[in-house]
C-alpha cells in the first residue's frame, strides 16, 4: 500500500469538494469564525428564538 507521501492524485465526488472549498473559505474569515462563536454562545445561553417565534416578531414589525 502506497505511503500518503506517494499518493500523487485524490479522487472525491465534486459536491464534496465544493463543500471542503467552502468550509476552508469560512474558517479562513476571522469575522465569520467570531459570528459562529457567537451564535454558539447564544444558544448555550438559551438565547435564542424558534422559526415560529421570529417569523411572529417579524410580521408584528410591518
Amino acid at each position: 500500500m502506497a505511503k500518503t507521501a506517494d499518493v500523487e492524485m485524490v479522487s472525491i465526488p465534486k459536491p464534496l469538494y465544493e463543500s471542503l472549498l467552502e468550509t476552508l473559505e469560512v474558517l479562513s474569515d476571522k469575522s465569520e469564525i467570531e459570528s459562529i462563536r457567537r451564535g454558539i454562545r447564544d444558544v448555550r445561553k438559551k438565547r435564542v428564538h424558534t422559526e415560529e417565534d421570529f417569523l411572529e416578531m417579524y410580521e408584528a414589525q410591518r
